[in-house]
């Protein structure tokens, strides 16, 4: 009788912590995490950091990611973010502008002075003016991330904005970055980064415009070997979660997911070493390494005010306010 009521007792024990294990389980909340990043780079190290510092402070979520555009391209999956498809992503300013126009702003080309006054106008300034917009396209904005500068992967030399006229060149699917080269006189191809490789081996582009961490880091010099470091762009990123996820959250899940704000500074200090790092192993495999200076530099920059102007106009509505207002936080960061 004592060995029958022991063994009921186990058995009872045995299902209340099935049933407490079932309940735990199903109350955790998985989101899928897309990023165009492959793992081993800044981004991909920033995002596993970032993930462990969300489930820690809420164990409840168990964030998936799916690095180098396993779930499509980075303009395909925020789409899907903004239907709640997938649950959050990371992705370029680029990207981010397909599904608010005015974004494309960010990335005019030589807007910011330097990468401090970057800084400074993301960290104080971007939010009051874009995150009412990104709401109300489906997007609830986590973070700003450092993506970095562009430079040009070519298969001649390019030293003076003379020596792009004409060259077939990847630009991304971004207007400031198209109308940009098209000022220039370059035949621009607008390609996703998936798309940039093939389109090199295929000609049907010579050259590719790129973020200078992620073009060197998938290799691109040993299709273009010429690469130009000209700083046309500072590309600055987002990290989103769908709207549709985010209101079904609780509080202490919303504010867990807060913490992804929380390494940016590292994942910039890592981004612009790395650009450093990458561009100097290129030089040292033989690669020629163009950094234009003094007048030679300035020949990029007078396409840079004409393009932005047809950006503005471009993109009409409310842009001219909107430019204005990023003027404005220029100014304060000086």
């Amino acid at each position: 009788m004592l060995r029958d009521g022991l063994k009921r007792v186990a058995f009872a024990t045995t299902a209340l912590c099935m049933i407490a294990g079932a309940a735990a389980a199903a109350d955790k909340v998985e989101m899928r995490y897309a990023t165009a990043a492959p793992e081993n780079t800044p981004w991909g190290t920033f995002l596993n950091d970032t993930i462990k510092d969300v489930e820690t402070a809420e164990p409840s979520l168990d964030i998936v990611p799916f690095f180098s555009s396993q779930l499509g391209d980075e303009q395909t999956t925020l789409r899907q973010v903004v239907r709640g498809r997938i649950d959050m992503s990371g992705q370029s300013g680029v990207a981010t502008s397909l599904i608010v126009p005015e974004f494309a702003l960010l990335g005019a080309p030589y807007l910011f002075r330097d990468t401090a006054q970057a800084d400074c106008v993301f960290d104080n300034h971007v939010r009051p003016i874009f995150e009412d917009r990104m709401q109300n396209s489906g997007l609830v904005t986590l973070s700003w991330v450092e993506v970095g500068h562009s430079y040009i992967s070519s298969k001649m030399p390019l030293k003076v904005a003379a020596d792009i006229k004409g060259v077939k060149i990847r630009v991304p699917p971004s207007r400031s970055t198209s109308l940009y080269f098209d000022e220039l006189g370059a035949a621009g191809v607008p390609l996703g980064v998936v798309d940039m490789v093939p389109g090199l081996k295929t000609g049907q582009v010579d050259a590719i415009a790129t973020s200078t961490v992620y073009g060197l880091a998938i290799g691109l010099p040993k299709l273009a070997p010429h690469t130009l470091v000209f700083h046309a762009t500072h590309d600055i990123g987002t990290v989103t979660v769908s709207k549709r996820i985010w209101d079904g959250l609780t509080d202490a899940q919303k504010q867990a997911l807060g913490l992804v704000d929380a390494r940016v500074n590292d994942l910039r200090k890592a981004i612009r070493g790395t650009e450093e790092f990458l561009l100097g192993k290129t030089a040292e495999a033989g690669a020629p390494v163009t950094r234009p200076t003094g007048a030679d530099l300035e020949s990029w920059k007078p396409a840079a005010e004409r393009a932005s102007k047809r950006l503005v106009e471009e993109i009409g509505g409310d842009a001219a306010e909107i430019w204005a207002r990023i003027q404005e936080a220029k100014a304060a960061c000086t």
